[in-house]
């Protein structure tokens, strides 16, 4: 699995501060454990900068149904959103993050001859 490091630093919008990549992860995950609720803004960062997969659940005429995976300290989390497709049309995120595992599933498929 190929995990970008995330950048040097950036800017939290709802606090106007900048904090360090590791800071803020330590600080999102005891906020997760704790069960603290995160902020929209504390969303879109974590995505932003911790995501390592992505996929289209559904996909409407206005929107997209997204789940993103996203590593903080060594733990895997998904965090579901809405994903607007036009300009009028905002992200929105459906749950807070919670704890997910890998798995591999066979599938069985028939081919024509």
């Amino acid at each position: 699995m190929n995990v970008k490091p995330p950048s040097a630093a950036f800017l939290l919008r709802d606090e106007e501060m900048i904090e360090e990549p590791e800071d803020f992860e330590q600080k999102i995950y005891k906020k997760i454990t704790d069960g603290d609720e995160l902020s929209n803004d504390e969303l879109r960062e974590v995505i932003s900068c911790f995501h390592v997969y992505e996929e289209i659940i559904n996909s409407h005429r206005w929107f997209e149904d997204i789940r993103s995976i996203v590593l903080l300290n060594d733990k895997y989390y998904a965090i579901d959103w809405r994903r607007g497709l036009t300009k009028k049309q905002s992200i929105s995120y459906k749950n807070q993050p919670y704890e997910v595992v890998k798995t591999v599933k066979v599938v069985v498929d028939w081919e024509p001859v």
